[in-house]
């Protein structure tokens, strides 16, 4: 998580630098501010052992405008809870913190819509707690693929809505038997919020 963040930074500063020389590029930093819920499922351990719908929050920002394309950053928490215990052991929750980098394309602007394909990118985390107590957590990657609408409010903001399916794949270490249960998970993902251009 550490290098994707230094990353980004060092990436603002070449798109700043690129401002002034190109004029199809812009930095213009745009945020989205949502809720956000995650619906697991297959055979996996996030589906089958904890309630399938998890309620967290997610910042987005578009950093890079190219003509249609838009190249952003985004963080998102949300929490679990766990059903079944003789799947998630002596927890009542998990935690998850993702980052991501995304690419968008505006594909369609009529009126006060717009719709906009995207892809991304990231790390997650899954931070296992009961009560306040911690008890460890998973490191992976994530890679997803969605869409956004957005509905123009006025000048500066709009509402915005994304939905996404999104693949994980943990680093637990685990017998050969329980792999793939515990290594990945799918999710699709449905947020809603403001976003401010």
């Amino acid at each position: 998580m550490k290098k994707l963040i230094l990353f980004s930074l060092f990436f603002s500063s070449i798109v700043y630098c690129q401002e002034k020389t190109n004029d199809k590029v812009a930095f213009r930093p745009d945020i989205a501010i949502t809720f956000i819920s995650n619906f697991y499922f297959g055979d996996n351990y996030l589906a089958k052992g904890h309630r399938s719908q998890s309620v967290g929050a997610q910042i987005k920002s578009d950093w890079l405008h190219y003509n249609n394309f838009n190249l952003g950053i985004g963080f998102e928490k949300s929490t679990q809870s766990v059903t079944d215990y003789s799947i998630g052991g002596n927890i009542d929750k998990t935690n998850t913190n993702s980052i991501i980098l995304y690419l968008s394309y505006d594909l369609l602007t009529k009126s006060k819509f717009r719709i906009s394909p995207e892809i991304s990118y990231g790390n997650i985390e899954l931070r296992q707690k009961d009560g306040s107590k911690f008890y460890g957590s998973q490191n992976g990657n994530r890679y997803g693929f969605g869409a956004n609408l957005n509905y123009m409010l006025g000048k500066y903001f709009s509402l915005y809505s994304n939905v996404s399916l999104n693949f994980y794949n943990l680093n637990v270490q685990t017998t050969d038997e329980y792999t793939n249960y515990f290594n990945h998970a799918n999710a699709i993902s449905m947020s809603f919020g403001i976003k401010f251009h």
